[in-house]
């Protein structure tokens, strides 16, 4: 794998800096223990501007999961958003890209424990096309790692330390051939991939799994909802099985890095298709929910307006 270009400026110990000089000690509290909080944001240049995607619902999710976590850390959405700017301007965006905030502790400590440990906010930048080939869509296999539930660890918070779960899960799958890890609860319903959300057609209905004590909160497939009830679609919440996926119309899988795109087979049965040798092609909610966000972050859109913050 090629090595992560990462753009000349970062946002470090209050104040835009070099990248290499954002450094911390190895005895950090958050390297060691995982007490982070992050968001995964996305950024497009259009027309010789640039639009991030539903930034104030990303700051929103970021100052939800310090305080779910008890990170005390707090700013204001002007200050957040200046930064935001600042940081732009100052890396000359000219492509799209990705933005990674978060909340940690960059203080040496060698204690899991809250008392006297001050949290900051740190962001950097990379440049970032399509994250999944553009050409057909994911093979998944059923996870032996089931998601962890709130009562483990806040589960509406994207928190550093959790994402070990992600990491085992999609390794495993990786490791067995496949593009990434469908993933389950402890009773068996599925969730939603290792690092995104999902949305079934099943029968011509769409179904999101219950929000419940397990599934992310994302904002991408909170705007893909959101597209389709533009269009007229009704949104099912309720369990859904193994099974269940094995006999959709459609499995779509979205996320900030991935966007929209769609599983193609879960261990190695065709998702949308009977016949266990057919080809799986791009379904119709797939096609729609694609031309309708890339209309909305080209700016052709209805709500554009509402989800683009613009940098001149």
């Amino acid at each position: 794998m090629a090595k992560t270009e990462f753009m000349k400026f970062a946002y470090f110990d209050k104040e835009i800096v070099e990248f290499e000089k954002a450094t911390v000690s190895i005895a950090t509290h958050s390297l060691q223990y995982g007490t982070t909080c992050f968001g995964g944001i996305r950024g497009y240049y259009r027309n010789g501007k640039v639009a991030i995607f539903r930034l104030k619902d990303h700051y929103t999710r970021l100052m939800s999961a310090s305080k779910m976590l008890g990170f005390e850390y707090f700013i204001t959405w002007d200050e957040f958003k200046d930064i935001v700017t600042e940081l732009v301007k100052k890396n000359d965006i000219k492509e799209d890209f990705y933005m990674r905030p978060f909340v940690f502790c960059k203080e040496p400590r060698l204690s899991p424990k809250k008392a006297g440990l001050d949290f900051d906010l740190a962001i950097y930048m990379l440049p970032l096309a399509d994250y999944v080939s553009s050409e057909g869509g994911l093979n998944l296999m059923s996870s032996t790692y089931r998601k962890y539930n709130d009562s483990a660890i806040p589960t509406k918070a994207k928190a550093g330390g959790s994402y070990i779960n992600s990491f085992l899960a999609t390794s495993d799958a990786q490791r067995n051939g496949y593009d990434d890890a469908l993933m389950f609860d402890d009773a068996g319903n599925v969730v939603e991939v290792s690092v995104a959300n999902i949305i079934l057609v099943y029968r011509g209905q769409i179904i999101i799994p219950d929000t419940g004590n397990a599934a992310l909160e994302g904002i991408t497939v909170r705007s893909a909802l959101e597209l389709l009830e533009y269009n007229g679609y009704k949104i099912n919440r309720g369990k859904i099985d193994r099974s269940m996926v094995f006999t959709a119309d459609e499995l779509l899988v979205t996320g900030t890095a991935m966007k929209i795109t769609y599983a193609e087979s879960l261990d190695r049965r065709p998702i949308g298709q009977l016949d266990f040798n057919a080809k799986p092609e791009a379904g119709k909610f797939h096609k729609l929910l694609k031309s309708e966000y890339e209309k909305v972050i080209n700016g052709e859109h209805e709500l554009s307006s509402e989800w683009l913050f613009v940098v001149e």
